[in-house]
């Protein structure tokens, strides 16, 4: 494939934002990157140029589609599992995750056995059959864990809402053991994911303590996927990423979800804070957000994280003993991500799809086309931070 129609779309969608919006700036080397300027001054870059790649199937549809019951979806979860390589076939990658973390794992899967309903269990199967295998898997495990992502799907519907998949976080563990490295090794290998064509996001370094990096798709169907594949650095013992890949494995410590709507036949993304106060009228709690700087182009916000106090008391020594203020943050076991990327107008969007061969439909919610593809650094650690905060139990 041909990585120059990549840049010419980048080029031309930077040109667009420099010229139409003044709090964009050109860059003096790079056509295809814009800079923005923060309230603070800090000066951040943004590069317009798509990840390049071939679509792949949608593989989690034949699993999923049809699921009727709570009993069908957790079959069609096992099948899912079971078919592709995932992190625990791997043994490098288990060596240093807890026995706890099956046991969590299970604990989830009981629970929703219980108390998840048919209805809940069908809401579920028809979000995640448009996922592939691997981002499917997970998101399943995150709705039977986390009250604020099921409850999002539930009340998208009362507000003409389309919400779709943006990206999730995989916690690994530690640099000395080089696990992100091995994880990103992994969903490029065996789950078709590739990195960036421009290292400035193929890999992601904070002075915190933590690195990253990130891995896309984009399916046949249109829906783009965005892995956040970060570990704790070698040097730092007290940084939380590994212990939360200790205690809780591989499950995805936040899915991050965002949605759009029509209006007058154009697709929009819905402004973040419409989506937050829905959720806090349900009575979900929602943390800091961040990225106004980005003027819309990339909005996030954590809701208050699910806890969890069954950790058992010797493993929680364990991680205390690396720095007390551990205790309370490793119960921060699950969190939605609230995210609003603003959409490309029509004429943009149908570019954008034709660069991987695909017809641009603005009533698939799945052909969503966002004008800025990636993450912002200064982003991910703010919400990293915000992910650790202790909150009212």
């Amino acid at each position: 494939m041909s990585s120059d129609r990549y840049s010419s779309f980048a080029v031309s969608l930077a040109k667009h934002l420099v010229d139409n919006e003044s709090a964009f700036k050109s860059d003096t080397i790079q056509a295809e990157v814009v800079h923005v300027n923060s309230c603070e001054s800090q000066r951040f870059s943004l590069d317009m140029t798509p990840f390049a790649t071939e679509p792949t199937e949608v593989s989690a549809m034949p699993l999923f589609d049809g699921v009727s019951s709570v009993s069908n979806l957790l079959s069609a979860y096992q099948s899912a599992k079971q078919s592709l390589p995932f992190e625990t076939d791997l043994t490098a990658a288990t060596e240093n995750v807890s026995g706890y973390a099956d046991d969590f794992l299970n604990a989830l899967l009981a629970r929703a056995n219980a108390a998840l309903t048919d209805q809940q269990a069908v809401l579920i199967a028809e979000w995640v059959k448009h996922l592939d295998i691997y981002c499917a898997v997970k998101s399943v495990e995150s709705f039977l864990y986390s009250h604020a992502d099921l409850k999002l799907l539930e009340i998208a519907p009362d507000y003409g809402w389309d919400v779709i998949f943006d990206h999730m976080a995989i916690r690994c563990g530690s640099q000395a053991h080089k696990d992100a490295e091995r994880i990103s090794n992994l969903l490029k290998q065996e789950h078709s994911y590739v990195s960036t064509q421009f290292p400035g996001e193929a890999y992601y370094q904070f002075p915190d303590g933590w690195n990253a990096y990130p891995v896309y798709k984009i399916l046949n169907n249109g829906q783009v996927l965005r892995i956040f594949v970060d570990q704790s650095d070698a040097e730092t013992p007290e940084q939380i990423i590994q212990h939360w890949n200790r205690v809780y494995g591989y499950t995805a410590h936040h899915l991050g979800i965002r949605a759009s709507m029509l209006i007058n036949g154009v697709r929009v993304a819905v402004p973040l804070y419409d989506v937050m106060n829905a959720l806090e009228k349900e009575g979900i709690k929602i943390m800091t957000p961040t990225g106004h700087y980005t003027e819309g182009l990339l909005l996030q916000v954590f809701t208050q994280p699910e806890k969890n106090f069954d950790i058992p008391q010797d493993l929680k020594t364990e991680i205390i003993s690396h720095g007390p203020q551990l205790e309370k943050t490793i119960e921060n076991a699950k969190l939605l991500e609230l995210v609003s990327r603003r959409e490309l107008d029509c004429e943009m969007a149908k570019k954008y799809f034709s660069l991987y061969g695909l017809k641009y439909d603005v009533n698939n919610p799945h052909h969503s086309a966002p004008v800025y593809q990636y993450f912002l650094p200064a982003q991910a650690a703010h919400v990293i931070e915000t992910s650790q905060q202790v909150t009212a139990e």
